[in-house]
């Protein structure tokens, strides 16, 4: 097994062992003596107040999942309603926990009969002293001490997504949970300490941009696991009420922003793909730049692109990652093992902020243990790094010595033998050197003829369906990133078969080189690709072009090659050529294949309205079928 994996394995096992002892935090409804009904009741105005859900017959809603609101982003505020029977007495009272460090008011209100007996607030719009024992969640005491019918409605206000966990625990059960969710936290955030303050050392004295990225990424990802883990609001900034605003989309932010900036470095992307690093460079500014608004506007106009865009670059980095992994980038392979954790974590933690997948307590940690072990084993990488790049700079020194001794001795030599042979040495000296030379330069020549006849179609000099497969995607990524219009254009030669068996076969390719030199004309500009796809089916690609523009291009196509001389034997030659148009702005998820068949479609309908015409693709086309 390669040792790059045993990091990896080690950080595996610390996390399912962090997991193991991590509280499973159930609704304890049957595990103790009461019993509970969940409801739910929108207030979009967020006007309503005690006194109109006491006096009131409102809709309440059943909860789908007791124990868990899943509401989403909400306007206004969210009642909810806990109908809670009390079988026996409580000496001690009983707590529930709203598990999100990012409700800004929570309003808790008990209610016995039809008579309020107790009030209590919290949230992270309130100083931290408010809440009940300094928690990291909002936490309100419920004085249950004698059995009977209780209700307690809970007023939620807030600029995040509704969506967490409601707890109801005993006084031990819930320091004994909260016990084991500090040490996991702490744990983590004490080893991405030390990461930290590792890789800031090495950066001073070696002055490696990759380890300053790095520690920059940690000291961020610290500040995000902060946020979203409650320990920021309960440790550093509990009194700070715009920071508590404005910690989880700045942590977001700022931990992608220095993570892609470290990935782009680490792994060595401008060297091995220059274009590719420059679209990283940008996407990863992206979020550098949304810190602005993070800090300007209110979070709820922020969280939501901020979660999609965290998502996208996920996605992004896996994509990455594995492409340079087949490319034979040794180093991608590290971050994508590094990251085999942290990007799904996270895309499962965002995915369940989003409220598309059911809400679970595993997800959180899961994703807190990402950042931390992804933390681990690149720190372990780069001491990886310096150890190679020392042994490739031994071998380098060796290298070069063995070289200078070699030189050494030639110049010996040639001191011995200057006075008898010295124009006979020189001359030889300059012949091996002339024929190295040449050597090399047959070798680049042959090298560039067959890059060119690999992507060159052997009959008509234009690329070939291998060369379409090369530029495709990348004309789909540019005209994706630039929002410009693509235009795909199918040209078939009209009753082809008719001149092979009339006028012959090299008639028939001799017609076919004039079509593509016709065609040439029409594909000048650099971006324009324009291949032979088979037989004789050429297809055109015009990035930046409109369908006007396609439809124009397609028509005089169309019309210089019916007007064109084909002669045979003094005798001139029909040829037509049918043309599929289809043109659009490719989106998130098209593919080359999906746009091709849409022109050939265009294309054969062109066959059957009676050829030498130019058809564009629409929805619902289907091949037709041809005699």
């Amino acid at each position: 097994m390669d040792p790059m994996y045993y990091p990896l394995i080690r950080g595996w096992a610390f996390l399912i062992g962090l997991l193991w002892f991590l509280p499973t935090s159930p609704l304890l409804a049957g595990q103790a003596p009461w019993q509970m009904q969940q409801a739910y009741l929108p207030d979009p105005s967020g006007e309503l107040v005690m006194e109109d859900i006491l006096a009131n017959h409102l809709p309440w809603r059943p909860a789908p999942r007791t124990g868990v609101v899943e509401q989403g982003y909400r306007p206004g505020a969210l009642w909810l309603r806990f109908s809670l029977t009390i079988t026996e007495p409580l000496s001690l009272p009983l707590y529930v926990e709203l598990g999100s460090p990012f409700l800004n008011q929570v309003d808790g209100t008990l209610v016995r009969g039809n008579r309020v007996i107790h009030v209590a607030p919290a949230g992270d719009h309130r100083p931290l002293r408010d809440n009940h024992l300094g928690h990291r969640y909002p936490l309100l005491p419920l004085p249950l001490t004698q059995p009977g019918d209780y209700i307690l409605y809970l007023r939620v206000a807030s600029d995040s997504p509704l969506i967490f966990p409601v707890r109801f625990k005993r006084t031990s059960a819930l320091f004994r949970a909260e016990l084991k969710a500090q040490a996991f936290y702490g744990s983590l955030l004490g080893i991405m300490l030390v990461l930290a303050l590792y890789s800031g050392s090495v950066w001073y004295y070696l002055r490696e941009p990759a380890y300053l990225y790095n520690m920059a990424f940690i000291l961020a990802a610290m500040f995000y696991l902060a946020s979203f883990s409650g320990l920021g609001y309960q440790y550093l900034w509990g009194n700070w009420v715009l920071l508590n605003d404005k910690s989880f989309a700045l942590g977001i932010l700022s931990t992608v922003f220095f993570a892609g900036r470290f990935a782009v470095r680490f792994i060595d992307l401008r060297a091995h793909l220059p274009r590719l690093a420059v679209a990283t460079d940008m996407f990863v500014a992206l979020f550098g730049l949304m810190m602005i608004p993070a800090l300007l506007l209110p979070e709820s106009q922020v969280a939501l692109p901020v979660l999609v865009l965290e998502a996208a670059i996920c996605i992004y980095a896996l994509a990455v990652l594995l492409q340079q992994c087949l490319a034979g980038n040794y180093w991608a392979r590290y971050l994508l093992a590094g990251w085999a954790v942290l990007i799904p974590g996270t895309l499962l933690y965002v995915v369940s902020m989003l409220g598309w997948i059911p809400h679970q307590p595993w997800v959180e940690y899961s994703h807190g243990a990402g950042l931390a072990l992804g933390n681990v084993v690149l720190t372990l990488a780069l001491g990886a790094r310096i150890q190679r790049e020392r042994q490739e700079k031994k071998r380098a020194l060796k290298q070069a010595l063995d070289l200078a001794r070699e030189v050494t001795d030639l110049t010996r030599e040639k001191e011995q033998i200057a006075a008898s042979a010295r124009d006979e040495l020189e001359r030889r000296v300059d012949q091996k050197t002339q024929d190295l030379s040449t050597m090399l330069e047959q070798l680049k020549t042959s090298n560039q003829k067959l890059e060119h006849a690999t992507l060159t179609d052997a009959l008509t000099g234009v690329g070939n369906r291998r060369y379409l497969d090369s530029r495709f995607p990348e004309l789909i990524r540019q005209c994706q990133q630039t929002r410009s219009a693509l235009g795909v254009l199918v040209i078939d030669a009209d009753h082809f078969k008719r001149i092979n068996d009339q006028y012959g076969h090299v008639m028939g390719d001799e017609c076919l080189k004039k079509i593509a030199l016709i065609l040439q004309r029409f594909a000048r500009r650099d971006l324009d690709v324009l291949v032979r796809y088979g037989g004789e089916e050429f297809i055109l690609l015009t990035p930046a072009t409109d369908e006007a523009a396609a439809m124009k291009v397609a028509e005089a196509i169309r019309q210089h090659i019916q007007y064109a001389a084909f002669w045979y034997r003094d005798q001139p030659i029909p040829v037509t050529v049918s043309v599929g148009v289809h043109v659009s702005v490719p989106g998130a998820q098209v593919d080359p294949e999906g746009l091709l068949v849409k022109a050939d479609e265009a294309m054969y309908r062109a066959k059957k309205n009676g050829r030498n015409r130019v058809e564009q693709s629409r929805c619902g086309d289907k091949p037709p079928a041809l005699d």
